[in-house]
Formats: C-alpha cells, structure tokens, sequence
C-alpha cells in the first residue's frame, strides 16, 4: 500500500512541474483516493518463560559407617576332565594280572650270633658267683649270720641287692632261663659260694672268696654253627691267652673253651659250663 502512494505522489509532483508556463488549464478535481487503513495483524504474545524454582537442598545428614564383614567367597573345586570314550566305541579294559602268592617264610629258629654272645657274658658273670671270684652286688651292711651244716663257726653272709632276687627260689629261677636243669643243680650243690634266705626275707650270700687267675689273658668270642641241622643247637668258642708267670704281659700261648647252647623246650641255655678263670 505505501508503494501505490509514492508512485500517485511522484506523478503528481512531475505533472505540476510540466505546467509551470501555461496558463492553467482546467483540472478536474482530484479525487481523494482514501488510504486504506492499515489492518492489525494479530500478533501471538512470546511463551512465557517459567522463572526458575530454587528447591532448598535438604541439610545433609551425617551417617554413621555401619562396619559389615564381607564373607570370603567359598573356593570352588575345579573339576577334574574326565575323558569320555568317542560313542559307540568301548574303552578297553585292562587285563587283570594274577600274582602268585608268596610262600610264607619261616621265621628262624635260632638266635642272631650276637644274641648268643650276650647270653654267653650273663652266663658267665652269674657262673662267677658260684666259682667264687665273683659277686652279685652286696650291701655289706646289712649281712647275717649262719652255721653251716659241718662247719665249727658261724659265718658272714651279706644282703643281695637286686629287686629280682630276693630269695633263693628266685634265684634258682633266674639260673634256668641262662643254664640247663643239671647245670643249675650242679650250681648249688659245688658251689664255692653260698646262698641263703635270710631270717626276714631277702637274699644272703658270701661273696667272692677269691679273685679270678692272673695267668689268663684276653678272650677271644666267636658262635659256631654245625653245617647241617644245626638250627637248635651251636658251641661258643672261648679262646684264652695265656700268660708268661712272670711277667704277665708276654702270651706264651691260648686255651680253647667250648659251651654248647642248646634249644631245651622253648628256650635256649647252656647245657654245659665251666669257668675259664
């Protein structure tokens, strides 16, 4: 519209210049042309923007660690793989092995050689007693009195200090598990000690009465075992220096002993002894 307005102005104003020297001519009156009015466009108000709303923060609150134990997890066992045989094939068997069955060994029938030399030594201390050079421990004061049958005076016997021999039984006993039933009787019947029971119990003997041969020297031990069918009986051989009477120090030669070891029922003894001193 405001276009239309400035073209109608501007030909107006060329058309009345033109005109400047000649008489006027008559115009008809212009006719007003009205001027629209301007239609009010309705315009949409912007959005309203929403102010912003401050929400107060909440006061923080203090918390108190609550301690939790976590539980250690469990270790899981890791299966072993098992090999599964391929389907429709059949995993060979092994073929069981017969072993023969062992014979049982028969458990031997004679002592170790060292078992008999042991045997031998206790013979011979205990055999000492009676050959009267040597003696059970004694305490020498506690001791009796006794009279022996053929004897003119009373003689001195001290107590035995053992806790295994206590009488003369016991005694006796004690020789059967090292010598033969002869041997032990022969013991107390030549024996150059004696042996008693005393009035309130106990075991009472002389003691040594003489000392063992200076004229013998070193022992030298050894087990002898027959080639055949020696199982229940072997010799211990006692093989003595002897000595120069004089000096006692040069060997002038050796004398053999031999003690047979017997199996009598079931246990083993010497069926013969003898003192080598």
């Amino acid at each position: 519209m405001k276009k239309r307005l400035a073209i109608l102005t501007a030909a107006l104003i060329i058309g009345l210049s033109g005109c400047g020297k000649k008489p006027p001519a008559e115009t008809p009156p212009a006719t007003a042309v009205p001027t629209p009015s301007p239609v009010p466009v309705a315009t949409a108000p912007p959005p309203a923007v929403p102010s912003p709303v401050v929400t107060p923060s909440p006061a923080p609150v203090e918390e108190t660690p609550v301690p939790t134990s976590t539980p250690a997890p469990a270790a899981t066992p890791t299966p072993k793989p098992v090999s599964t045989p391929p389907v429709g094939t059949q995993e060979p068997q092994p073929t069981p092995v017969v072993e023969p069955t062992p014979e049982p060994t028969p458990a031997p029938d004679r002592p170790d050689d060292e078992v008999v030399l042991a045997a031998y030594r206790e013979a011979t201390e205990v055999f000492s007693w009676f050959a009267g050079y040597g003696e059970p421990e004694l305490d020498r004061n506690d001791h009796i009195a006794i009279t022996m049958e053929g004897w003119g005076n009373e003689i001195t016997l001290f107590r035995v200090v053992s806790p295994q021999l206590n009488s003369t039984d016991e005694l006796r006993a004690y020789l059967k598990t090292l010598f033969s039933d002869e041997v032990v009787d022969g013991l107390f019947k030549n024996a150059s000690a004696t042996f008693a029971d005393g009035p309130e119990g106990g075991l009472y003997t002389t003691g040594a009465g003489r000392g063992s041969n200076i004229n013998k020297g070193g022992v030298v031990l050894s087990v002898v075992w027959p080639p055949e069918g020696g199982d229940a009986l072997c010799t211990v051989q006692a093989e003595v220096e002897l000595l120069d009477g004089e000096t006692l120090s040069t060997v002038v030669g050796t004398e053999v002993y031999q003690f047979p070891y017997q199996k009598v029922g079931d246990k083993w003894v010497f069926t013969q002894f003898t003192t080598i001193f």
